[in-house]
C-alpha cells in the first residue's frame, strides 16, 4: 500500500478503538490542505480477498483513473494502481467480520470515536480534541463580547456562523457492486 499504517490490531475493543489506521502519503487527504487543493475522489473496494482504499487529489491531471471521473457503469480496481489503504485477508476472516456497508457524512465534534486522543493526534492535532474545540469556541466568545457562562452546545447552537467552514461538500457518490 501507499500509506503508512498507524495501527496493527484493527479489533474494535482494543487500543481505544484506534484501529488499523493508514497515514495518506500525501498531506492533502483530508483537512485544510485537502479543501486548499479542491477536495479528492476516495474508492473503497471489499471483497473477500481484502479491502483497499484510494485516493486522488481532485484535479490532479491523468491520475484519477478514467472509470471513475467519467462515470462508467462499471470500473476495472486492477487497473488503478497501488491503493492508499490494503488489508489483506491473511489474518482476519473479512466476510465473517464485515457486513454491509454504510456511508454517513458527519460533522461531530469530539465524538466517540473521532475526540479520543489517540485518534485525534494521529490525524495531526495537538492537543486534545475537547480542548482544543472548547479553547476554540471560548475564545471565539471573548471576541464576540458573548457571555463567559454560555456553555459550548449553547454557542454552536446560538452562533451558526462561526462554523460557516464545518460542511460537506460532495460532488457525487457512487456505487457498485
Amino acid at each position: 500500500m501507499a500509506g503508512t499504517a498507524t495501527g496493527n490490531d484493527c479489533d474494535v475493543d482494543t487500543s481505544n478503538n484506534a484501529g488499523c489506521g493508514v497515514q495518506a502519503s500525501t498531506d492533502y487527504s483530508f483537512g485544510p490542505s485537502f479543501n486548499a487543493i479542491g477536495g479528492g475522489w476516495y474508492a473503497m473496494e471489499r471483497n473477500p480477498d481484502s479491502i483497499s482504499v484510494w485516493f486522488w487529489a481532485r484535479n490532479a491531471t491523468g491520475t484519477v483513473p478514467s472509470d471513475m471521473s467519467s462515470g462508467n457503469d462499471s470500473i476495472d480496481t486492477d487497473a488503478w494502481g497501488t491503493p492508499t489503504a490494503y488489508f489483506p485477508n491473511t489474518q482476519c476472516d473479512i466476510d465473517s467480520h464485515f457486513s454491509a456497508n454504510n456511508i454517513i457524512f458527519d460533522l461531530t465534534f469530539c465524538g466517540d470515536w473521532a475526540g479520543i486522543d489517540s485518534v485525534f493526534n494521529a490525524a495531526g492535532c495537538p492537543g486534545d480534541c475537547v480542548g482544543e474545540f472548547f479553547s476554540t469556541i471560548h475564545h471565539t466568545m471573548q471576541i464576540c463580547g458573548l457571555s463567559q457562562h454560555l456553555s459550548p452546545s449553547d454557542f454552536v447552537n446560538n452562533n451558526a456562523s462561526s462554523f460557516a467552514d464545518a460542511y460537506w461538500d460532495v460532488a457525487a457518490v457512487r456505487v457498485y457492486t
